[in-house]
């Protein structure tokens, strides 16, 4: 297991927060009034923030063995995974390994499977990174991530300043090479996921370019889930806090009634 730096706060049933790729625990800040009640596990996994970045890449596995261990440390028992993105798959994961350990799965803006459209956005993010460090990987990746409405509201984003900003808060290039990598590995978790019984919901963002709705209903469909859209870009929690805190809450209540 990496060192990995985490929270636990709140009162409640139990929750973890799981990162996208690049974030820090902090970008769950904008979700956090809106989910009260629950004990709420946040974390930078390996790679990411003040965790540890050993050696590369980081697949899916390792985090999800990382999360398995660092419930132990933090003895959180059977909670709900909420995961975004990479994080989605990272719950994804370590439920396939240890389904008995969870109680639920929140699913958003996230695939079970790469495609030749989202390796080539990927790639084209892990090239921008070699070529010109992190300010042009997020030149590249920022219209992915955002959705249009959201850029327009921001538009301090797109300019120099903010992506210098953007870029100090974000991992060493090593450590976004050895994430980008990992992600790179993974495989179609369908097949595995259909056998999978746990309560599930996915979301995803109406404005999401780099994971369009189609990768949703395909997960909805291997894992019998509900399916539910936000009016978001790919960075869900951040561009509509209120929205999908709301869908979380409600789902997780019916688990947890």
């Amino acid at each position: 297991m990496a060192r990995l730096r985490y929270r636990l706060e709140g009162e409640g049933p139990p929750v973890v927060l799981l990162n996208g790729i690049f974030q820090r625990l902090e970008s769950w800040d904008p979700v956090l009034p809106h989910l009260t009640g629950f004990t709420l596990l946040r974390y930078d996994m390996r790679g990411q923030g003040e965790s540890e970045a050993p050696e590369g890449p980081y697949p899916p596995r390792a985090h999800a063995e990382d999360l398995l261990a660092l419930l132990d440390e933090a003895k959180l028992s059977r909670p709900a995974l909420v995961g975004l993105s990479n994080g989605g798959i990272v719950a994804m994961e370590a439920a396939l390994l240890a389904p008995e350990r969870f109680s639920a799965l929140v699913l958003c803006c996230t695939t079970p499977y790469l495609d030749a459209a989202l390796r080539a956005k990927v790639e084209s993010w892990l090239h921008a990174l070699k070529t010109g460090g992190t300010v042009l990987r997020l030149r590249v990746a920022l219209p992915w991530v955002f959705g249009r409405g959201f850029l327009e509201a921001h538009p301090e984003l797109l300019a120099e300043e903010g992506l210098r900003g953007l870029a100090a808060q974000a991992p060493t290039k090593t450590a976004q090479e050895r994430l980008l990598l990992g992600f790179l590995t993974l495989e179609d978790l369908r097949p595995r996921l259909k056998a999978l019984a746990l309560p599930a919901l996915v979301l995803y963002g109406t404005e999401d370019l780099l994971f369009p709705k189609a990768y949703a209903s395909n997960l909805a469909e291997a894992l019998r889930a509900r399916l539910e859209a936000l009016p978001a870009g790919h960075a869900a929690p951040i561009e509509a806090p209120l929205a999908f805190a709301r869908a979380v809450r409600a789902f997780l209540e019916e688990v947890y009634a």
